[in-house]
């Protein structure tokens, strides 16, 4: 029940930081001068009180774009846990996939806005981790150790620290088929990005 709970506020922040990312500063448009959009402010007002300091409005074609966006990933989820309580685990393993299409086609699209990749890596790895878990569950160990390689590459890229639980969880499946290479590999990088992170 608290993986359900976890991957719908997943989904929630997702879309969140899909509407805060592709936000628009106000008075760039045709409306006065850059610095006198106080009246188009979202809320929280110009002395830096709320979301990104009051200083940015909506785009509202963006914000529309982020409603389906949301209306499809939260279709995507009650459909995979639909299919996991009737033990259907490929179509929910499916479903839960189409979520990290979402948000790799997103960050894609927004490539650029670093705010939105930070925040963007941390939502889609307990997705990673809970298909790998479905896997698992199902002794499918090479399909998760696939998919478990595939997230950690695309977490590594921009935001590593939050691989690890994904290179615990595989360190999981090293020790469970018996290769302790690879278990050990995985767990000493484990502790050295930790390491780095405590200094």
């Amino acid at each position: 029940m608290e993986r359900k709970f976890r991957l719908i506020l997943v989904i929630a922040l997702l879309v969140g930081l899909v509407a805060t990312a592709n936000a628009q500063p106000a008075g760039n448009g045709p409306k006065g001068p850059p610095d006198e959009g106080i009246g188009e402010m979202r809320p929280g007002g110009p002395d830096g009180q709320g979301p990104m300091g009051g200083r940015f409005k909506p785009d509202p074609a963006q914000m529309k774009r982020n409603a389906s966006l949301m209306a499809m990933a939260e279709a995507h989820k009650n459909l995979a846990q639909i299919y996991e309580e009737q033990g259907k685990t490929d179509e929910a393993i499916a479903e839960l996939q189409k979520i990290l299409v979402l948000a790799q086609d997103q960050l894609a699209k927004n490539k650029d806005n670093e705010f939105f990749k930070r925040n963007i890596m941390g939502k889609v790895m307990p997705v990673y981790h809970h298909i790998s878990k479905l896997y698992i569950k199902t002794e499918r160990f090479d399909d998760a150790e696939k998919l478990l390689n595939e997230g950690i590459a695309f977490l590594d890229k921009e935001n590593p620290e939050e691989s690890t639980r994904l290179r615990l969880l595989l360190a999981e499946i090293y020790k469970n088929k018996k290769d302790t290479k690879k278990a050990e590999e995985a767990y000493k990088k484990i502790i050295e990005e930790s390491k780095k992170n405590l200094e």
